[in-house]
């Protein structure tokens, strides 16, 4: 007789021995056929909850005689088990990490079994991960004027391992080059020394993307506007110089807009009017500290490009040569009365 014979729940089998010689005897033994499955039904998380980092979950699991484990599935993949509580009144539980899990809707499934083999049905519930890391900038702030070299700082909030966070720039969000380079790191902050020198003065907006071990994804984006790394100081644009405006020396000061770029030096800079090179700056320490080049101009003298005995427009400008290329500063329009 198979045990699938016999009917469900208690029953007694006769059990009768018997020798060659016709003496016999019999027992009793009671037996319960156990062929009611289990029930399961989730406490926790409510259906359609989002989630993120670890999540407890929660079912509660019955039968007739006993529950002897509880499965947990995450799509078809099973997370863990859950055996009986030590209080029959509390739920089975299991701690479920869901950073292992891309971002998304996910269906959790649960499935008690009894010590007979009877499972119950799957009792499902669907959820929505939400592990994607969030990005933040430090430095550049929106619409700061940087020039020269900046350092570009962002915070990194991530549950998951980064795999990797990448800086851009451009003149619009849809028209954007990599900052070349790899950050540095400290706890969550993320640096990288952006090179302007090359970059044409104007609005830009920079963006910082990171990325998971999941390969979630978050990105940051905001404005800023390049200027000129080196400019032009005195004489401002619109002054008057010569002797008719009191002004017959004049000193050309070149200064450095920001800070340069590590490994970078100026080597020489030119000055010119009207186009017209006129000698080259010496190097000078401001009394702020910072570097400055100054050439005198003596605007009663004649030179290419500047007249004394004519009166109009003079337009000043500095070529710059430093390390790795050179560069012209703005222009700066002065009016010139002999």
């Amino acid at each position: 007789m198979k045990s699938s014979d016999l009917p469900s729940g208690l029953a007694a089998i006769r059990i009768v021995a018997e020798d060659k010689a016709g003496n016999s005897q019999e027992t009793t033994l009671e037996v319960n056929r156990d062929t009611v499955a289990p029930t399961v039904v989730w406490r926790a998380p409510a259906d359609g909850a989002q989630v993120s980092g670890s999540v407890e979950l929660q079912v509660e699991a019955q039968d007739n005689v006993g529950v002897a484990k509880v499965e947990f599935f995450a799509g078809s993949t099973k997370i863990g088990d859950a055996t009986p509580p030590s209080d029959p009144s509390l739920p089975y539980t299991f701690s479920w990490d869901t950073t292992k899990h891309q971002d998304g809707p996910v269906t959790l499934k649960a499935k008690a079994w009894d010590a007979a083999g009877n499972a119950s049905s799957e009792a499902t519930l669907t959820v929505v991960v939400a592990n994607r890391p969030e990005i933040h900038w430090i430095h550049p702030t929106p619409n700061q004027k940087v020039a020269g070299s900046v350092d570009l700082q962002v915070e990194v909030r991530a549950l998951r391992t980064v795999s990797s966070v990448e800086f851009y720039f451009g003149p619009d969000r849809d028209s954007m080059s990599k900052i070349p380079g790899t950050p540095t790191v400290l706890d969550n902050i993320y640096s990288l020394t952006w090179n302007l020198l090359q970059v044409s003065p104007g609005t830009y907006f920079l963006k910082a993307v990171v990325v998971d071990a999941q390969n979630s994804r978050a990105e940051a984006v905001i404005p800023v506007e390049v200027g000129s790394a080196f400019v032009i100081t005195t004489p401002a644009d619109g002054d008057e110089v010569g002797p008719g405006a009191g002004r017959a020396i004049v000193t050309i000061t070149v200064g450095i807009n920001g800070t340069l770029p590590p490994g970078v030096d100026v080597n020489k800079v030119e000055i010119y009017i009207n186009g017209q090179y006129q000698g080259d700056a010496v190097s000078q320490t401001a009394g702020d500290g910072s570097q400055i080049y100054i050439l005198t101009w003596n605007t009663t003298q004649s030179s290419l490009g500047h007249d004394p005995t004519l009166s109009g427009d003079r337009v000043i400008t500095a070529r710059v040569y430093y390390t790795g290329g050179d560069k012209w500063t703005n222009g700066v329009k002065v009016l010139y009365r002999p």
